[in-house]
């Protein structure tokens, strides 16, 4: 499962073409060790430790830029012809590599005449490097580029979606390692290895972000970590669980209770379930995205819960298992066919919290899902 390698050169050209009117010279696509997605996007390039970007003239071929040490890994898999190493990509321990004399930003650009340069990636990018940027290039305008990229990005090909497809397939596979071996007394580090241990033998690169599960006071923990907690009887065990296929990242997340489940509990699993079952629903090209938004939420307004919501029902996904855009009722624009989302319905209260997550793709009529193992309220016997 793979983007084949004439997708890649598509993208530049697209993207170059979105550029124009734009006033543009060219643009940098930032990424990091954590949101590769950028680079990963134009050149199928990972970067470990490192910092990298992708620099695409307004005309012409681009170039990956990266650091001292990843000249042999990323020779080993890019798509793009031009690799340059610069210091400012180095690892954030700084290393002063002396005796190396590597290309300065007046080097990089000295064949190209710029006097405005966007930046992909702005929110994220180093003030540093920004800094050093402002420096070589005096006069010149540095402006947020993300837009751009963005419209080249929102929607999938049919080799993305694949690849999403085959991600969210043995994202299910880890789950299923999750509930078939599950018990008290489990840590949620252990947990967690489960799924990643099932995931890895099944074929995927990686987690498409770190595993987790939280469980009991934990379970309020909208970004969360595992911890060595043991899990115990009759409360939300939250497991969400994601494989990265080809750059592109899964996502399945589910309330897991062990033993009994009290109506309390079981109501306020059922309302969360509910919602993420009208969400996909409501997911069809030409909506628009707001609409969902407000629909859902007044759901859950409606059956008493409207305290406990934190976000939108549904974000983007693809190359990251949470990209732009996200779905709220402040949203300006409509659904297309073959934009990627994940279903993410967070519920949190005083007490616990929970989320039912699954990935979808927009298309005219009813939404494509592409997983649903376990997407019921789960209590599991012990």
């Amino acid at each position: 499962m793979c983007i084949p390698d004439k997708e890649f050169r598509e993208r530049i050209q697209r993207t170059q073409a979105a550029m124009a009117g734009s006033g543009l010279d060219a643009i940098l696509a930032f990424s990091s060790e954590s949101e590769p997605a950028l680079v990963r996007y134009y050149s199928d390039y990972w970067p470990s430790f490192e910092t990298t970007a992708v620099l695409i003239p307004a005309t012409g071929k681009p170039a990956l830029l990266i650091g001292p040490e990843s000249l042999v890994f990323a020779s080993a898999r890019i798509k793009i012809e031009s690799v340059i190493q610069l210091m400012d990509f180095r690892e954030s321990s700084q290393p002063d590599y002396p005796g190396s004399k590597l290309p300065t930003w007046e080097d990089v650009f000295s064949e190209y005449h710029v006097t405005k340069l966007g930046i992909a990636g702005w929110h994220m990018f180093p003030h540093a490097i920004y800094r050093n940027l402002e420096k070589a290039f005096k006069g010149a305008e540095i402006v947020d580029a993300d837009a751009v990229v963005r419209s080249v990005m929102i929607t999938k090909s049919e080799a993305e979606l694949n690849c999403l497809r085959e991600a969210a397939r043995i994202s299910e596979i880890g789950l299923k390692a999750i509930l078939d071996n599950i018990k008290p007394g489990l840590t949620e580090v252990q947990v967690a290895g489960l799924a990643t241990a099932a995931m890895l033998n099944s074929g995927a690169e990686a987690t498409g972000y770190p595993v987790w599960c939280c469980s009991g006071p934990n379970s309020r923990q909208a970004i969360s970590r595992p911890t060595h907690r043991p899990i115990q009887t009759r409360e939300i065990i939250q497991v969400c669980i994601g494989a990265k296929v080809a750059g592109y990242s899964g996502s399945i997340g589910r309330p897991l209770v062990l033993g009994s489940c009290d109506d309390k509990l079981r109501r306020f699993l059922e309302v969360g379930h509910e919602a993420e079952e009208l969400t996909i629903s409501l997911l069809r090209a030409g909506t628009p995205a707001s609409e969902v938004a407000k629909k859902v939420h007044g759901f859950i307004k409606d059956r008493g819960y409207g305290d406990t919501i934190l976000y939108g029902p549904a974000h983007g996904c693809g190359q990251m298992e949470c990209e732009y855009p996200f779905i709220e009722t402040s949203s300006t624009f409509d659904l297309v066919e073959n934009m990627t989302f994940n279903v993410d319905v967070f519920l949190s209260n005083s007490e616990m919290g929970f989320r039912w997550e699954d990935a979808v793709i927009v298309k005219s009529g009813e939404a494509e899902q592409l997983s649903s193992l376990g997407r019921e309220v789960n209590v599991i016997p012990v």
